[in-house]
C-alpha cells in the first residue's frame, strides 16, 4: 500500500466535524439522571439530522442537571407529540415541559408545541435556533426564546398567531450563521437558565443571570409579655424584749 501524501490527511477540524456530523446521524446515548427528572426537554435537530451537533451538547448539558432532555431527528415530532400527549392523559408528563430545536428543528418544535396546544397540552418554554420558516406560534405555548441570525436574507424572527397570549422574544445573535448558532456556549446557558428558573418556581429574562431568592431572615420570636411583680407579704412587726 502506497504511503499517504499529505493530501490525503484530513485537517483536524474537518475530521472533527465529519465525526461529529456521523454521530449525528446515528443512536444518541443519553447519559442516566442523578435524580428525580426536574422537567422534560425534546430537542430537535435539523437537515438530515446532521447538522445540528449543538442540540447533542445541549441535550447533555440538561441531563446533567436532571432534566429529562431527550434528542431526535425533526421529522420524528408527530411520534413524539403522541408520547407527550399520553404522559399529559396519565399524569406522568414531568414540568416544566419544554421544546427545544435547531433549523429545521425549530420549525418542527413549533408546529409540534402548536399541535399540543390544540390538544390542551400547554408548552411552558419553546426555544427556536434560528428557524427557516417558522409557522406563527399558537394558543398553548407559554414562553417563546426564538434566537436567529441575520447574515443571509431569511427571516427568521416568530410572531404570535390566533390564541397566542404567552411571551415572545426574538433574540438576534450577531457574528454567528445558520450552521454556527446552535453550537454557542452562551446560548445553551441562556437556554439552560430560563430552565432552571422554571423548574424554581421563577420567571428570568434572557441574558439575565439567575439569582437564588433572598432567604428569609431569622428572627427570634417575641418575648412573652412581663408578669406584673407581686406585691411582697407584709412583715410583722417586731416586739422589743422586756
Amino acid at each position: 500500500m502506497p504511503p499517504l501524501t499529505p493530501r490525503a490527511h484530513l485537517p483536524r477540524r474537518a475530521a472533527l466535524a465529519a465525526l461529529a456530523s456521523l454521530a449525528a446521524c446515528g443512536p444518541t446515548r443519553l447519559a442516566p439522571l442523578t435524580g428525580p427528572p426536574r422537567g422534560r426537554v425534546i430537542v430537535l435537530r435539523g437537515l438530515l439530522n446532521m447538522f445540528s451537533t449543538g442540540m447533542n451538547f445541549l441535550t447533555a448539558k440538561l441531563r446533567q442537571r436532571n432534566f429529562d432532555a431527550s434528542v431526535h431527528n425533526h421529522i420524528e415530532w408527530d411520534d413524539l407529540a403522541a408520547a407527550v400527549l399520553r404522559a399529559d392523559r396519565a399524569g406522568t408528563l414531568v414540568r416544566p415541559f419544554a421544546i427545544i430545536g435547531h433549523s429545521y428543528g425549530a420549525d418542527d418544535a413549533i408546529k409540534m408545541a402548536n399541535h399540543l396546544g390544540r390538544q390542551g397540552v400547554a408548552t411552558d418554554l419553546l426555544v427556536t435556533f434560528d428557524p427557516t420558516a417558522g409557522d406563527p406560534v399558537t394558543a398553548g405555548v407559554l414562553r417563546v426564546l426564538n434566537l436567529y441570525q441575520d447574515r443571509d436574507s431569511v427571516t427568521r424572527t416568530l410572531v404570535g398567531g390566533p390564541g397566542f397570549t404567552g411571551s415572545l422574544e426574538n433574540q438576534l445573535v450577531t457574528g454567528e450563521s445558520h450552521i454556527s448558532i446552535d453550537k454557542q456556549d452562551h446560548l445553551h446557558d441562556q437556554v439552560i437558565a430560563r430552565l432552571e428558573a422554571l423548574a424554581a418556581g421563577r420567571e428570568v429574562r434572557a441574558g439575565q443571570p439567575v439569582v437564588a431568592p433572598p432567604q428569609p431572615l431569622l428572627v427570634a420570636p417575641p418575648l412573652p409579655p412581663a408578669q406584673p411583680a407581686r406585691p411582697a407579704p407584709p412583715v410583722p412587726p417586731v416586739r422589743a424584749r422586756r
